[in-house]
């Protein structure tokens, strides 16, 4: 009895383990499901790109009807650029979208799990060889496209397969800068895209005509469009088509035409300047020094007045030397800043001389003629702090007793003076509204 007991509960106790040891085991597998999963997932794509890419040839273009192009949509991202006024270029960093259909990089996902979608290193699969044509960087420009990037393939069914890339891009593009309105002048640069393939081989079309999108900043700064003092205006893109040495708006009608044309995406970039300085710095400097030299013309001593204007002359050159500086390069007219610092020096040349010319006046102690006076009229009353009265009888008399009254007449220093200083003060106004303003 007693063996028969020791054997019912050894019986009992090894029961016990071993269900406990079949619910572990269950415990374990539910949570491996995941993992178990990924392994299935991993083991599909491993043997699905082995089965597309075991044939693949990535120079051949993969189009079963060699005589059509394969049609590139490109999108552009910009996320930064950078203006180099002294060598006009632009530095252009962002990303290129680019879709296709490859119709040799194919599977029927019935046949790998209903697997629709794998990731492929871009250099595995034929890709268009995209080109700057208006890159400054020389044999470099070959590394301003990344070729490093994944690509995303995507089932259409057992014919073609949708191939997408994204590759980044940091392109040096020369431009031709116009800063005769500076510092209020507007800018604008093409990307000019193209690929070495003819358009009978490869065609690039707009991605659903879309203008690039930008993106300059993120969180707080998304609609970040300043870089410096330059304001991105506005982003547009259009196809040209290039032949026989010249750019068509219009696409090739002909097989023959496309033999010869490239085509090729235009992205245009315009660039404003935004200076909040300008006035600051560089107008109300060159206005003042003007307003100077029509004062000078107020001082009642010419000694005073030619002081003032030697003064005013050596500011005006170490003046203008700090602008040219500042300035960038010009290529046709000199911006309107420099304009009128250039005539500045010029009427301040022209001051000097006046003084000097006032000062030998009032020196010799000359008088205005009668005819002089009667010729120049009441404005002479304006021009000479006399009464209209004691003019008007001085000039009105005929008899010899006339050139003794000439000694009545205002000096003709001052009378030049004067009329310096309004022709000069109208001179400064109008240079000022139409050069500074």
């Amino acid at each position: 009895m007693d063996r028969f007991l020791l054997f019912v509960s050894y019986f009992i106790i090894t029961l016990a383990l071993t269900r406990a040891q079949i619910s572990t085991s269950d415990f374990d597998e539910n949570n491996n499901v995941e993992d178990i999963l990924n392994k299935t997932y991993v083991e599909e794509q491993t043997k699905l790109q082995r089965a597309i890419f075991k044939d693949y040839n990535r120079k051949l273009r993969p189009i079963r009807n060699q005589s059509l192009p394969i049609k590139i949509q490109i999108h552009v991202y910009i996320m930064h650029f950078s203006v180099d006024q002294m060598q006009q270029t632009i530095l252009v960093n962002g990303h290129i979208y680019m879709v296709w259909n490859d119709e040799k990089l194919v599977w029927n996902s019935s046949e790998f799990s209903e697997v629709r979608t794998t990731i492929a290193k871009q250099w595995e699969l034929w890709q268009p060889d995209l080109r700057v044509a208006n890159s400054v960087s020389g044999v470099n420009q070959y590394f301003e496209i990344s070729k490093r990037s994944h690509a995303s393939l995507t089932s259409n069914g057992p014919d073609s397969t949708k191939i997408e890339v994204y590759p980044t891009f940091s392109m040096k593009i020369g431009c031709q800068f116009d800063y005769s309105n500076y510092p209020f002048d507007q800018q604008q640069c093409a990307l000019r895209l193209y690929t070495t393939n003819r358009m009978n081989e490869v065609e690039l079309q707009l991605y659903y005509n879309l203008n690039p999108s930008v993106l300059l900043g993120w969180g707080d700064d998304v609609t970040k469009k300043h870089i410096g003092e330059w304001e991105l205006d506005s982003v547009t893109s259009n196809m040209t088509y290039y032949r026989n040495r010249n750019y068509y708006s219009e696409r090739p009608s002909s097989g023959g035409e496309a033999e010869q044309s490239w085509s090729m995406v235009l992205t245009w970039i315009s660039l404003k300047r935004n200076i909040g300085l300008f006035w600051v710095a560089l107008a109300l400097p060159s206005f003042i020094s003007a307003i100077l030299n029509v004062f000078s013309f107020f001082m009642p001593h010419p000694e005073h007045a030619i002081f003032l204007i030697v003064a005013n002359f050596f500011m005006q050159s170490v003046f203008l030397q700090d602008i040219l500086t500042r300035l960038p390069p010009t290529v046709g007219s000199s911006p309107r800043i420099v304009q009128f610092s250039s005539l500045l020096l010029m009427l301040t040349s022209l001051a000097l001389c006046l003084q000097l010319w006032i000062k030998r006046m009032g020196d010799t102690k000359q008088k205005i003629s009668v005819e002089a006076a009667r010729r120049m009229g009441m404005f002479l009353v304006v021009l000479a702090p006399m009464k209209k009265s004691q003019i008007s009888e001085t000039v009105e008399k005929e008899s010899d007793d006339a050139t003794k009254d000439v000694e009545e007449l205002p000096d003709k220093a001052l009378v030049v003076r004067n009329l310096c200083f309004v022709l000069y003060l109208l001179v400064v106004i109008f240079l000022s509204a139409f050069l500074l303003i």
